[in-house]
């Protein structure tokens, strides 16, 4: 078939290719590797309908096996522009709430937005279930959690996909609420449809979340948000339980007025635990994570974090940071190392250290590493040794 010429310049198309060794010192053996290549094709094919499709073939050798070929399909989207100040996106898109406490990656679905003068309206319809599982990191339940851990094997496409679920947020952004102000709100609905007859293994979740930004003067950005969570589950009689959660977060940018483009940022994100029958440990619908080599989920967590970036050079980007992590609730945190019985809540301390240098447009190097130290908290055992990451990635776009 030959296409129109105006169709063939609007066309573009390429690949990225990713190597990734690791060493961390909590696999054994140590080292671990990824490399992947992701063909991409992009297609402006009117004025306000765009195309964009990339796939994935990776290679993982962990924990001191070649894991099977891995082949999946990334962000693949149509966005349909049907007048100027409304937005509609179909197929596997990017999506996170505002304040990214629920929900942050690739999903399967539909997304319209609107801007009025001087807000913007939006809605969704996700579902999780077509995507490969350590991409959606789904996990709400034990069941969730068993098919999770469960090796791939494409001669069983139940080791592949994600937890069925279906997710509909709704977002008004306010952007110029007053000079220095924006405000965000997030509703969103959680539906699990993975249709179990298994008492207690069926969860449904809500979400209520406030963000707003403020800039005080212009080199400083202030962010808060705060959130309020109901889940919907059963016990293994069928019986009915309703859990509150709640979460809340913080956070300061500041753009150092040096030569070098330096910035300071703080960060502080806290969840609920569990406590009593009514309140439950929050839970978000997606694997939102803290820290670098000690990465618990942000369940029942108060983490803080420091860290300062500097760009000696444009083409180079150095960041140094330091995280505490301290326990909610002394039941939802699941690590072998932790003190059986113990009331102590803080984990320990995490020093950090990233580079990214762009060598040229279409060539990036990056090495990073860190340490979590247990003792500088009390909830580990004593004998809990220093856990440690080193990394370096190279990615090439052509």
């Amino acid at each position: 078939m030959i296409l129109p010429a105006s169709l063939l310049l609007a066309a573009d198309f390429g690949a990225v290719l990713t190597a990734a060794p690791e060493f961390d010192s909590t696999l054994k053996p140590e080292f671990n590797f990824k490399g992947t290549i992701a063909p991409w094709v992009s297609a402006l094919i009117s004025p306000r309908l765009n195309f964009y499709a990339s796939a994935g073939v990776s290679l993982d050798y962990r924990e001191g096996e070649l894991k099977p070929v891995l082949v999946q399909l990334n962000r693949t989207e149509l966005s349909w522009r049907p007048a100027p100040m409304a937005y509609l996106q179909f197929g596997r898109q990017r999506y996170t709430d505002s304040a990214a406490l629920v929900a942050a990656g690739l999903f399967d679905g539909i997304h319209f937005s609107w801007g009025m003068s001087r807000a913007r309206l939006s809605l969704g319809a996700f579902y999780t279930g077509l995507q490969y599982k350590e991409e959606a990191k789904i996990i709400m339940t034990e069941r969730d959690l068993t098919w999770y851990n469960a090796k791939l094997n494409y001669d069983n496409m139940d080791t592949y996909f994600a937890s069925r679920r279906v997710c509909i947020p709704l977002r008004a952004e306010f952007p110029d609420l007053t000079q220095r102000l924006a405000l965000a709100v997030n509703a969103i609905a959680q539906i699990d449809v993975n249709g179990s007859t298994e008492r207690g293994n069926t969860l449904h979740s809500q979400y209520l979340e406030t963000q707003l930004i403020a800039e005080p003067w212009n080199p400083l950005s202030l962010t808060f948000a705060g959130l309020v969570s109901l889940m919907e589950s059963e016990d293994t009689v069928g019986k009915a339980i309703l859990r509150t959660g709640f979460a809340a977060s913080a956070g300061a940018n500041w753009e150092v007025p040096t030569s070098m483009q330096d910035m300071l940022t703080l960060q502080l994100r806290w969840t609920s635990g569990r406590s009593g029958d009514n309140i439950g440990a929050y839970l978000p619908l997606s694997g939102v994570s803290v820290g670098e080599v000690f990465t618990p989920r942000i369940s029942a967590l108060l983490y803080g974090k420091a860290a300062y970036t500097l760009r000696p050079i444009p083409a180079i980007s150095v960041e140094g940071s330091f995280g505490y992590f301290v326990r909610t609730d002394t039941e939802t945190l699941k690590d072998g190392n932790l003190k059986v019985g113990s009331e102590a809540r803080t984990l320990g301390g995490e020093f950090s250290g990233n580079l990214i240098w762009a060598v040229q447009s279409d060539v990036q190097v990056s090495a990073g590493g860190g340490a979590f130290f247990p003792a500088m908290g009390d909830a580990f055992r004593t004998d809990t040794d220093v856990r440690w990451k080193l990394k370096c990635g190279v990615i090439v776009s052509f």
